[in-house]
C-alpha cells in the first residue's frame, strides 16, 4: 500500500513539473493517468504515409513531444492519435480537466512559409475501452496554431467508466495536418467542482466584440427586413372614425419561427414539471420540433401506446394539440434518413428493401400526421457524417424520396444537415447533392443547417454570412434547425454565441426560422447546452434569448387614434399581435398578422 502512495506521488510531481509554468489548476484533483507521456500512433492512417515519433523540444518546461504526421486525411477521425488508460474510475457527473500543450506543424513537402499558418485540431475523449461502441462519457474539442498553446479543458462525465476500462483518447485523424503535444494530465475532482467553476482555455470567435461593426449594421437591416407598419383605424357602431381612442398592439407569436425541440411527452404529462416546462415553450417560442417522437422507428414504437412508454402516440397527438391550440408551429422531423442505422444495415445486401422500407413509410406517417405540421425534413442528413445508404441504392434514390413526399403532402419539404458552417467534406457534399436534386426536378422547399457546435470550432458571423449566401443561391429558404453549443462549461461564451448567431441569421433575409434542440438541461442530449439549468435557474444563454426574443424582437405599441382618421400606426416585427382598444367607457379587442407588406385592421368599439 505505501508503494502505491509512493508512486502516486511520484506521478503527481512529475506532472506538476512538467506544467510548472500553466495556470495552476484547483488543489484536490487527482491524476488519473500513469504517466504524463501519451503516445500518439500512426494506426490504420500508417497505409496512407502517417507517422508517429517522440522529438526534441526546446524553450518548454518538456524535454519531448510526441508529433504526428497526416500527410492525407484518413477514413475515419479514430485511425490516428493517441490513448492512454485511465488509473482513476469516473462516476457519471464526475467533473475534471484535461490539460496539456500543442501546436502546428507544417506538413512535410510544404513551402517555407505554410509553418507560419500551420493549423491542426481534434478531439479528446474519456471513453470505454471496450469494443465495439467505445462509449464516451467525455467529448472535448481543440484547435491549435503554430505557437505551442496551453489547452485547459475542464469536463463532465455522462457515464461510468469502471477502472481498466476507461481510457483517454485523442482522434486526431479528421484531416490532414501534423500536430505535436507535450505531458498530458488527466485530474478528477469527482463531484467536488461544477463545470462552471473549473478554469478553461480562453476561446472566442472573430466578431464578438461589444463594438463590432457587423452587428450595427445587421441590427439595421433587421429593422429594414423584419419589421412593417401596423394600422390600427378605430371607428363606432355606426362605421365613423373615433379620434383619441386609447389603442396598445402587443405581439403575441412571431412570425419568425424562434424555435426549440420539445418532447411530446412532457408536453403531456401532468405535473409541476410538465407544467413549468410548457409554460416555458408557451412564452419564450414561436415554433417547435420533437426531438425524437415523429422520427421513423420511434414514431412506429410510438404507435403501440405501450404503458409507460416513453414514446406513446397518445401522447404525440396531445402534445401536436396543445402546440396548435397556442399558435406555435411545429417542423415534422422527419420523413427519411440517408446514413445506415440498425434496420438498413441488416438490409445491406438488398438494397430494393431498403428502398421499399422508405417509400412505404412516406405516405403512411404523412398521413398520420397530417397537418398537425407546418413542413417536414424530407431528408434528414442528406450528406451524413461518412457512409451513406446511397453506398447500395445510388444518390438517385434521394431525388426518388423527393417525389414520394410530394407525392404523400402538400406541406414544404426540407433537407437537413450539420456543420454547415465548417469547411469540408459534409458541407460540400450537402451542396452538391441539393444541386442535384435540383438538377433532377426534385428542389426541396428549404435547406436545413443543424448547427451543433462546440467550443474548437465557432465561425464568426462574416463566414457564416457568406456560407448563408452561398446556399440560399441554391434554395432561398434557410433555417437553423437544430442549434446548441458545446462550451465545456463556458456559460458566457455559449451566451455570446447565440447571440451573435441569432442576430446574424434573423437579420438574413432567407432565414425562416433559428431553432434551439433543446433549452432545458432536464430534457437536452447536451445537458450543458441548455439555456435553463435543471433546477430552471437561468444561464447566461437563457437572458440573452429574453433579452432580443421577448424583448427588442417582441413589439409593443401604445397611443391613440388620429383626429378625424380615427388612426393609430406603429412598426412592429411580423407576426401575430392583439389589439385592445378603448375610448368612451367602452373597449373591443382584435387579433391581426403583421406581414412584410405592413397591416391595416378595422376594430369597431361596441
Amino acid at each position: 500500500m505505501r508503494s502505491g502512495l509512493l508512486i502516486r506521488f511520484f506521478l503527481s510531481a512529475l506532472a506538476a513539473a512538467a506544467f510548472a509554468r500553466a495556470a495552476e489548476p484547483p488543489a484536490g484533483g487527482v491524476d488519473m493517468l500513469a504517466t504524463v507521456v501519451v503516445r500518439a500512433y500512426p494506426g490504420r492512417a500508417a497505409e496512407l504515409g502517417a507517422t508517429a515519433e517522440t522529438v526534441p523540444v526546446t524553450g518548454q518546461d518538456f524535454p519531448n513531444a510526441q508529433r504526428l504526421v497526416l500527410p492525407q486525411q484518413p477514413t475515419n477521425p479514430w485511425d490516428a492519435g493517441a490513448r492512454s488508460l485511465l488509473t482513476v474510475a469516473v462516476e457519471a457527473g464526475d467533473t475534471g480537466l484535461v490539460l496539456f500543450k500543442a501546436r502546428a506543424v507544417p506538413l512535410p513537402g510544404a513551402p517555407a512559409e505554410a509553418a507560419a499558418t500551420a493549423e491542426a485540431s481534434g478531439h479528446v475523449y474519456l471513453e470505454d475501452a471496450e469494443p465495439p461502441a467505445y462509449a464516451k462519457s467525455v467529448d472535448l474539442a481543440f484547435k491549435t496554431g503554430p505557437e505551442w498553446t496551453e489547452f485547459v479543458l475542464p469536463w463532465k462525465a455522462e457515464i461510468p467508466l469502471a477502472v481498466g476500462r476507461g481510457s483517454l483518447v485523442f482522434h486526431l485523424g479528421a484531416k490532414a495536418q501534423a500536430l505535436e503535444f507535450g505531458p498530458v494530465r488527466v485530474l478528477s475532482y469527482g463531484k467536488s467542482k461544477v463545470l462552471r467553476e473549473l478554469p478553461r482555455s480562453s476561446v472566442t470567435y472573430p466578431g464578438r466584440a461589444a463594438d463590432a461593426p457587423w452587428r450595427k449594421e445587421a441590427l439595421e437591416r433587421i429593422e429594414k427586413i423584419r419589421t412593417a407598419p401596423l394600422t390600427v383605424k378605430v371607428t363606432d357602431a355606426a362605421g365613423q372614425p373615433v379620434s383619441g381612442a386609447e389603442v396598445r398592439a402587443r405581439l403575441l407569436r412571431h412570425a419568425f419561427g424562434f424555435g426549440t425541440a420539445v418532447t411530446a411527452k412532457l408536453l403531456a404529462a401532468e405535473g409541476a414539471e410538465a407544467d413549468r416546462y410548457r409554460e416555458t415553450v408557451r412564452s419564450h417560442f414561436s415554433r417547435a420540433v420533437f426531438e425524437n417522437d415523429m422520427k421513423m422507428e420511434f414514431w412506429e414504437q410510438s404507435l403501440e401506446n405501450k404503458p409507460g412508454h416513453w414514446l406513446r402516440w397518445e401522447d404525440t397527438v396531445k402534445a401536436c394539440d396543445w402546440l396548435t391550440a397556442e399558435g406555435i408551429g411545429l417542423r415534422g422531423h422527419y420523413l427519411s434518413w440517408a446514413p445506415w442505422e440498425d434496420w438498413s444495415r441488416a438490409l445491406r445486401g438488398q438494397p430494393d428493401k431498403i428502398k421499399e422500407r422508405v417509400l412505404v413509410h412516406i405516405p403512411r406517417v404523412a398521413s398520420q400526421i397530417g397537418d398537425r405540421v407546418m413542413e417536414w425534413d424530407a431528408i434528414n442528413h442528406l450528406a451524413g457524417w461518412d457512409k451513406n445508404i446511397d453506398e447500395v441504392t445510388g444518390l438517385d434514390f434521394y431525388s426518388d424520396i423527393m417525389r414520394a413526399s410530394r407525392a404523400a403532402t402538400k406541406l414544404p419539404l426540407w433537407v437537413n444537415e450539420d456543420q454547415v458552417f465548417r469547411p469540408g467534406r459534409q458541407r460540400e457534399d450537402y451542396f452538391t447533392r441539393i444541386q442535384k436534386l435540383i438538377a433532377d426536378g426534385c428542389k426541396p422547399d428549404g435547406i436545413g443547417n443543424q448547427a451543433h457546435f462546440d467550443s474548437s470550432f465557432l465561425p464568426g458571423p462574416k463566414e457564416m454570412w457568406e456560407v448563408s449566401e452561398r446556399f440560399a443561391a441554391l434554395v432561398p429558404a434557410l433555417q437553423i434547425t437544430e442549434f446548441d453549443v458545446d462550451s465545456n462549461g463556458d456559460e458566457q461564451l455559449e451566451a455570446d454565441y447565440l447571440r451573435d448567431c441569432l442576430i446574424l441569421t434573423y437579420s438574413h433575409p432567407a432565414y425562416t426560422g433559428f431553432v434551439l434542440w433543446g433549452f432545458w438541461e432536464g430534457a437536452h442530449w447536451r445537458p450543458d447546452s441548455a439555456l435553463w439549468r435543471k433546477d430552471w435557474s437561468e444561464k447566461p444563454s437563457a437572458a440573452v434569448w429574453k433579452q432580443w426574443v421577448n424583448a427588442a424582437w417582441s413589439s409593443s405599441a401604445s397611443g391613440v387614434t388620429a383626429a378625424e382618421s380615427g388612426e393609430f400606426s406603429a412598426r412592429g416585427h411580423f407576426g401575430v399581435y392583439e389589439i385592445i382598444v378603448s375610448a368612451g367607457g367602452k373597449t373591443a379587442a382584435a387579433r391581426a398578422s403583421l406581414g412584410k407588406d405592413g397591416a391595416t385592421v378595422t376594430v369597431a368599439l361596441p
